[in-house]
């Protein structure tokens, strides 16, 4: 789509806004309960995670990547992606999508002129994953948090939460950023929520409430 064609660009987030769970947290569950041996080395690294969620703010990047990485380290890159490979037919089956916001999405897309974006603190590609046979994935543009294999495991490489999000919307459209539509169910979507003209809550159970 040409640029000046576009009037209106939308952004949505995904965990708690168009679906219920929380992809990623899910995942880095199944992973544990699946590799029980990188318990001891979660329990050795996680006064470090937590310390620095503390003092630097939850959504710095560095704890949960090392996170990832103690919950994954010690185990080969194909045996890791067998169990993402596992873990999305699990999480499809079990997704919850909230149809009101659902709605407003579809919406957006039957328009002219219009760019939807989903932006999320979830893995791109685990995300790319899980949605890629849903109608609507081919239409929209995704921006993820992005994950690596390093060290002996997955580290995560950059977490798109936060002034993050902001920043790597402006990567590709530019500065300033005009959006016509933001929906989140978080306050850490604030940042992003400001470019907005009409800016939409999530509740915890899929309502929409418009913000002021």
């Amino acid at each position: 789509m040409n640029k000046r064609n576009i009037q209106r660009i939308v952004f949505f987030d995904l965990d708690g806004t168009l679906h219920q769970q929380d992809m990623f947290g899910c995942f880095l569950l199944y992973l544990l309960f699946r590799l029980p041996l990188n318990i001891i080395l979660v329990t050795l690294v996680l006064p470090v995670v937590l310390s620095g969620l503390l003092i630097r703010g939850v959504l710095i990047r560095w704890p949960i990547s090392l996170l990832l990485w103690s919950i994954t380290f010690g185990h080969s890159e194909a045996q890791l992606q067998r169990l993402q490979e596992k873990f999305v037919i699990m999480f499809r089956f079990r997704l919850h999508r909230f149809p009101q916001v659902m709605a407003h999405l579809n919406s957006y897309l039957n328009k002219k002129h219009t760019q939807v974006w989903i932006i999320t603190g979830s893995p791109q590609l685990l995300v790319e994953k899980v949605y890629s046979d849903m109608f609507f994935f081919s239409k929209i543009r995704l921006i993820g948090s992005q994950i690596q294999w390093r060290y002996g495991g997955w580290i995560m490489t950059l977490r798109c939460l936060g002034n993050e999000k902001v920043t790597q919307l402006e990567r590709i459209l530019g500065v300033p950023l005009k959006l016509y539509s933001g929906y989140s169910d978080s306050s850490r979507d604030a940042p992003l929520l400001r470019f907005c003209q009409n800016r939409w809550h999530v509740t915890h159970d899929g309502q929409l409430k418009r913000l002021n």
